[in-house]
């Protein structure tokens, strides 16, 4: 016993050799900054309303039975979707073989060979003989000692890697139904457009006509008329553009469900809506950390660092197993299993990392410069949402501004267009000044329209900006 406690303690003076570098990380996580103000402009703003966080589908806001559907397939299709749920199994899989290194280990083995011992070698009355070797050992155990909690911390920070996957795949299923949100929502604004594009293309073409008239009947020169015939043809190139642009929008919805471009021609169209109301919590500051994947991710990944530098300390320290073995060793397969040939053993097995090059000292300093990384990039990831909210938030309200004016100058030109029609009865106005106004009325329209799939479109944005109802499974300590 006194000989054991001497190995022992000369082991660890021993492993002192393999020293730490200086200059870790402390061993508690550093904690962001509280961020105290995202957007004072936005206070008071008719369209901003104090409320909860979005709803995990928070899409359905939109009242849109067709996007609904549609981000409904592409869950269930998208391949990054796909490939982003098979890193969480794989990570899982990892965890769970961490796992096992807390947990003793039993196998059992059994071997047969033949054996010949040369006439001048040292094995005596076996030398120049042939022998049967059989040994059989049905118990093999072995239990590593976490004296310094190396396995446990890996078995932490595979955990961790999990979250972090776990946190991915929302990232990239909220980026999904962003995209599908935007571009939906971009398709039918489009389609309207296309409608009032039409529109104008029939009046600039019954104002060509009316010129053309106006010729012939030595009203006015051709001037008018070429001039006319340039503005009917930027409206039918502008109507053949949106066309292009709504074929374009169909493909691209139809890759982001995960089928082909004769899927996306299917897609039904529905009115655009309205989304004039957007509720954001009083006290974002404080909460904006857990409400967004890609922070959440970043934090964890921060967590899973710390684990694995602790990891790489407990590498300096001895390392102890318990090895038990039991089983039969036999020349004679005869009489393996009589009591004499039964043999069996049970001991520490110790090693100590004296010098092995700097291996350690190297790979510490490497977990440290992770660590340091995943610090940075989750203070910067903070910082990029804050900008990402306050962008947006200034957005919704300048193009709630621009709505509201929009309109009034929509009401303007309706008026101006009725005032014509009301001349032309009387007979005081031509019918070029009713189309004038009509043309001016729907170009208008067509204004308001594109404002209103911005306005869509950050709204959209503004959701994504704020974690698309994410809500995080764990605490990263």
């Amino acid at each position: 016993m006194p000989k054991i406690l001497f190995l022992l303690l000369s082991g660890l003076l021993l492993s002192a050799c393999a020293r730490l570098p200086e200059q870790l990380p402390d061993k508690h996580l550093a904690h962001a900054p509280q961020i105290r103000q995202i957007v004072a402009q936005t206070a008071g703003h008719d369209g901003i309303h104090p409320g909860p966080w979005p709803e995990s589908r928070w899409w359905k806001k939109a009242q849109l039975p067709a996007l609904n559907q549609l981000i409904d397939a592409a869950l269930r299709n998208n391949p990054s979707l796909q490939v982003a749920s098979a890193r969480i199994l794989k990570a899982k899989a990892f965890a769970a073989e961490q796992h096992a290194a807390l947990l003793p280990q039993w196998n059992a083995s059994a071997s047969f060979n033949r054996q010949y011992f040369s006439q001048q070698g040292l094995h005596l009355q076996a030398n120049g003989e042939h022998f049967d070797y059989t040994e059989t050992n049905p118990l093999e155990l072995r239990y590593h000692l976490d004296l310094w909690g190396q396995d446990s911390d890996q078995v932490r920070a595979a955990i961790g890697k999990v979250r972090v996957h776990q946190a991915d795949y929302a990232e990239a299923k909220l980026q999904l139904e962003t995209q599908l949100t935007w571009h939906y929502f971009l398709l039918i604004g489009l389609s309207q457009r296309l409608r009032l594009a039409e529109h104008l293309e029939s009046l600039q073409k019954s104002l060509l006509q009316l010129e053309n008239q106006r010729w012939h009947d030595g009203l006015a020169d051709a001037r008018p008329v070429f001039a006319q015939e340039e503005r009917y043809a930027e409206a039918r190139q502008n109507s053949a553009q949106l066309q292009d642009a709504i074929a374009r929008q169909r493909y691209i919805l139809a890759a982001l469900a995960g089928h082909g471009p004769d899927w996306g021609e299917q897609i039904p169209i529905a009115p655009l809506p309205e989304l004039s109301r957007m509720p954001i919590p009083r006290d974002l500051p404080l909460r904006l950390i857990a409400h967004r994947p890609d922070i959440v991710a970043a934090r964890w990944e921060m967590a899973v660092a710390a684990q694995q530098i602790k990891a790489a300390r407990a590498a300096f320290y001895p390392d102890v197993n318990i090895a038990l073995f039991a089983g039969w060793n036999s020349i004679d397969l005869g009489d393996l299993f009589s009591p004499g040939n039964l043999a069996h053993a049970l001991g520490p097995v110790i090693t100590l990392p004296v010098f092995e090059g700097g291996k350690l000292r190297a790979r510490l300093k490497a977990q440290n410069a992770v660590y340091m990384a995943a610090q940075d990039h989750y203070r910067q990831n903070i910082l990029n949402a804050v900008r990402e909210i306050a962008r947006y938030l200034a957005s919704w309200k300048r193009i709630h501004q621009q709505l509201h004016e929009q309109a009034e100058i929509i009401q303007a030109t309706r008026q101006s267009r009725t005032l014509a029609e009301a001349a032309f009865r009387a007979g005081t106005a031509n019918k070029m000044a009713v189309y004038q106004t009509r043309i001016q009325e729907t170009t208008m329209q067509s204004h308001h329209i594109l404002l209103q799939i911005q306005n869509a479109q950050s709204w959209t944005l503004l959701h994504e900006a704020l974690g698309g109802g994410y809500a995080t499974k764990g605490k990263a300590k």
